[in-house]
């Protein structure tokens, strides 16, 4: 492919990084507002409610059982809602993001080595296109959630093993491993 195509397959990187940091971001979200709504206000009344029912069963005075009428409500409503709807909005907005991500990745360092640079400039356009589309309709993120999922990739979290050298440990001399490798061990 000629050195023309080389701002395409750029734009397939730069495709493939917006994809991983919006997916991330909003997997991040999911996992927050998951964690936080069931503790407050599903996990938390639900305690309240057993021990204030069983401190009621024991012995306990009766205006304490208000306590557990109260918590069941709460807890009862909060399941009927769907307190996890917002969790689950972020956790299937993430998951286009990384399909796009792996379609990006393929294209520019596999396909796009089949396809002319006329090809290539279509597929590359129709994928920014699609990306740019399903961000629009996503749910607002904020920024501790990318702050996370920046953090979390620049750690390398999601670098592809196939991409990594081999290398043997440093405390292996090399003329170890070669003799080894030639040995059949």
């Amino acid at each position: 492919m000629a050195n023309d195509s080389e701002h395409l397959l750029a734009e397939c990187k730069k495709i493939e990084e917006n994809c991983l940091y919006t997916a991330q971001t909003h997997f991040e979200m999911a996992s927050d507002k998951g964690k936080r709504a069931k503790a407050w206000l599903v996990l938390l009344p639900s305690i309240v409610s057993a021990s204030s029912g069983l401190a009621v069963a024991i012995g306990a005075p009766g205006w304490i059982g208000a306590f557990a009428a109260v918590s069941g409500v709460v807890s009862g409503v909060a399941t009927f809602l769907g307190v996890g709807k917002e969790s689950s909005a972020h956790e299937t907005a993430g998951k286009r993001p990384t399909q796009s991500r792996d379609e990006a990745r393929v294209l520019g360092e596999t396909y796009s080595r089949d396809l002319s640079a006329q090809q290539l400039a279509v597929e590359v356009r129709a994928l920014g296109n699609r990306y740019r589309a399903y961000v629009a309709s996503l749910p607002v993120t904020d920024g501790r959630a990318f702050e996370k999922a920046r953090a979390k990739i620049k750690s390398g979290a999601f670098a592809f093993d196939a991409d990594a050298v081999a290398k043997p440990p440093a405390s292996i001399p090399p003329s170890l491993t070669a003799s080894t490798k030639d040995s059949g061990h």
